[in-house]
């Protein structure tokens, strides 16, 4: 199944979820909405009904009585007519109550028949006797009345059974429907988190695992999804195989750099062999521009010496295979060496070098003092010489705090941009052209290993135009004797 698949099934059954209680709701309140509809169709409808048989029940009366006293045609048609009236608003209230209609219909053919009496006995001109037969007969017109009233109990009735029908479908429909919602909710709140973590717990990995590869550690991570037949376990699969290219290319450029820094050093030091023979006249006497020429090759095979050192260093860090050698140093000898070694040359750059070291440093530490002074201290000095202009201070201070010793080089240089700070201790990573003319971007990257390989750490600030401050941080007793073994920067 691919991503998009999953997303979509997902989006699918959460719309799914959320429609159900929809349905639901929408159902109920037709229900409702039917009730409504009866109550304002038939129950009005029977109300009016009920309203028209009680006018024609009155009516009726009244043309009964003026007939009675005046045997007028006009009362006669009054009550035809009333009764036609009747009849129609009975068939009406039949449609929604039968019973009570037929109920009403016998009531009033009771009525009817009295008239036909009366009707009778006025044609025989006996007026008396149809007075006394009409009072005779208003019983039955009580009893229609009444009749029409158990209509009206029947209509309430109904009606209110209707209301409350709709009230309670209301209630369980609007409880039903919450209930259902945050079920829906609860479950789709369910199927996305479990999509969203088969999603992104493999995306987290892969993206540690790429963090690593980009840190220099090549190696396969296991508990990548590699069997998973989507998007993402194409990418895990992809990401395995060009792992483990670069790491056969990064081992090729290891051996690489082994072989040739170790096939460069035996024609640098016959350079500087001979070099030497010619200054001291073995091969006859030097001209002053031989001589200068000489001078050059020899501070080029020099640099070259250096180059070639740092990259033997990078490739024995890669492999494990440079050690420290371990001894009590003496701290003050270590930046007297410094002081007197970089004093000739921040003179000749017309930079202030100066040296603060703490009256409370300990005399001795633990570590291994050539590393410590070449590779870690000598190299920051000679990088803030090179990013210093003349007339530039250095500073360089060590004192001890918390059982430790604390060294700091600051520099009043051009600085570094604070964007390219985070990768400065990385393996050849030089800062703008000035920096690639002067190094190979090596320096940092040893020091770092080695103030590491001793317990410490390094850190760095810096500001553009302001400039840089190293600080560095090393244990005043080794708990154990410490190698650089497994330290690949």
């Amino acid at each position: 199944m691919t991503v998009r698949t999953r997303l979509v099934l997902t989006i699918i059954g959460i719309a799914v979820l959320l429609a159900i209680p929809a349905v639901y709701g929408a159902n109920r309140l037709g229900r409702v909405s039917e009730i409504a509809q009866q109550q304002r169709e038939s129950h009005a409808a029977s109300y009016l009904a009920l309203g028209r048989l009680q006018a024609s029940l009155s009516d009726l009366e009244r043309y009964q009585r003026g007939y009675i006293v005046t045997g007028g045609d006009d009362q006669r048609v009054g009550i035809e007519a009333a009764y036609l009236h009747m009849r129609r608003q009975i068939e009406m209230l039949a449609e929604s109550y039968p019973q009570q209609a037929q109920m009403t219909a016998r009531r009033v053919d009771a009525l009817e028949e009295s008239t036909a009496e009366i009707f009778g006995l006025m044609s025989r001109n006996e007026r008396e006797e149809a007075t006394n037969y009409f009072e005779q007969v208003k019983p039955r017109l009580s009893d229609a009345q009444q009749a029409l009233d158990s209509v009206a109990l029947a209509i309430d009735r109904r009606s209110r059974a209707d209301v409350s029908e709709a009230l309670r479908i209301s209630a369980a429909a609007s409880t039903t429907t919450l209930l259902a919602l945050a079920a829906g909710l609860a479950v789709a709140f369910a199927l996305g988190l479990w999509t969203t973590r088969t999603l992104t717990t493999p995306l987290r990995r892969l993206r540690e695992a790429m963090a690593n590869v980009a840190g220099g550690d090549y190696v396969v991570p296991e508990n990548l999804p590699y069997g998973r037949h989507d998007e993402i376990g194409d990418l895990a699969r992809s990401f395995s195989w060009m792992t483990e290219h670069l790491a056969k290319l990064d081992k090729m450029k290891a051996e690489f750099i082994s072989i040739a820094t170790h096939e460069l050093k035996t024609p640098i030091n016959v350079i500087s062999g001979y070099v030497e023979l010619v200054e001291e006249g073995i091969y006859g006497p030097t001209t002053d521009k031989q001589a200068s020429a000489l001078q050059s090759v020899r501070e080029q095979t020099t640099v070259l010496t250096r180059l070639v050192n740092q990259l033997l260093d990078i490739s024995r860090l890669e492999a494990g295979g440079l050690n420290l050698d371990m001894h009590e140093v003496a701290v003050r000898d270590v930046f007297d060496n410094l002081e007197r070694s970089f004093a000739v040359l921040a003179e000749q750059k017309r930079i202030q070098l100066d040296f603060e070291i703490d009256p409370s440093l300990p005399a001795t530490i633990e570590g291994d003092s050539d590393r410590l002074r070449d590779q870690v201290l000598g190299n920051l000095i000679t990088n803030a010489l090179k990013f210093t202009p003349e007339g530039g201070q250095i500073g360089v201070r060590a004192w001890a705090a918390d059982d430790e010793l604390c060294i700091e080089v600051r520099d009043s240089g051009v600085g570094i941009p604070h964007a390219q700070l985070p990768y400065i201790f990385d393996k050849y990573y030089q800062i703008g052209q000035q920096a690639r003319a002067k190094g190979a971007g090596l320096g940092l990257a040893i020091a770092r290993d080695v103030v590491e390989a001793h317990g410490g750490r390094i850190t760095v600030e810096s500001a553009e135009g302001v400039g840089t401050t190293f600080r560095i941080t090393l244990p005043l007793l080794q708990s154990r004797t410490p190698s650089l073994e497994g330290i690949a920067g």
